[in-house]
């Protein structure tokens, strides 16, 4: 567990130094401002209506796509940068290191999520004060905390298969954005938006109203991409033990 931190704390280290941060948090703010700016009289008249109508947009067209990126150029960079035979001189087993990228991932999609809910909230009390109840905050706050969390388990089979690619992430950006918009079109019928990663995280966050049933195999669809990625990376590791390019004709 030691080493798992150490191991996280190098990696965002390291983060320190990219403009990836920079690049995510300026995308969050710009589609928080482009959704208000969409209809700033209904946002203004309707309590609420605001943090409600920023949920769907990120999710379609913003935070699969940066949490996409972001975990495969987080993979695929000891490749690029080629340092992955210097690394194999330490005693740190590959695995271990693709695990805390991992979730290095999932804490970024969960804190993008959380910067949208916050600049929405703060948007909210300024303009309706406090006829912005409790119950109303809290029941978004919990929407978009599982947004973070089904955006990370929805992408991340494309994060596994794109990061060992040469300039993976960008191959990631363009399909996970594609595969996002997909979900836009499968969100409209219901045995689509259960079963559709990306739109199975507006019944799994209760964005959308569905049934108990809906509800667990939305959950049971977005465990099941996780569950994937990891025996993916997992065959990935192996393959790389005994050749380091076997992996790219694997894919």
């Amino acid at each position: 567990m030691k080493n798992q931190f150490l191991l996280l704390q190098i990696e965002w280290k390291k983060l320190r130094r990219s403009t990836i941060l920079l690049i995510s948090v300026f995308a969050v703010i710009l589609t928080a401002v482009f959704v208000f700016a969409a209809d700033p009289n209904r946002y203004t008249e309707h309590v609420g209506w605001y943090m409600d109508e920023v949920q769907p947009w990120s999710i379609f067209f913003l935070l699969p796509s940066i949490t996409a990126l972001f975990g495969s150029y987080l993979i695929c960079r000891e490749t690029e940068d080629d340092t992955l035979k210097s690394l194999r001189l330490i005693p740190i087993h590959p695995a271990r290191l693709t695990t805390v990228k991992l979730l290095l991932t999932f804490l970024f999609a969960l804190v993008l999520s959380l910067l949208l809910f916050t600049i929405t909230c703060l948007t909210e009390l300024f303009l309706h004060g406090t006829a912005l109840s409790f119950p109303l905050i809290l029941r978004m706050f919990l929407q978009y905390l599982s947004n973070g969390i089904g955006v990370f388990f929805a992408v991340s089979p494309l994060i596994a298969f794109c990061a060992f690619r040469k300039n993976g992430q960008w191959a990631a950006l363009i399909v996970t954005e594609i595969y996002s918009i997909g979900g836009l079109f499968a969100a409209i019928s219901d045995p689509y938006r259960t079963y559709y990663p990306i739109a199975a995280i507006f019944q799994f966050s209760g964005y959308y109203p569905a049934t108990l049933k809906n509800r667990l195999l939305s959950v049971m669809i977005l465990i099941s991409c996780g569950m994937f990625t990891f025996f993916f990376l997992w065959m990935c590791q192996k393959c790389k033990r005994e050749d380091p390019h076997h992996i790219l004709n694997m894919i």
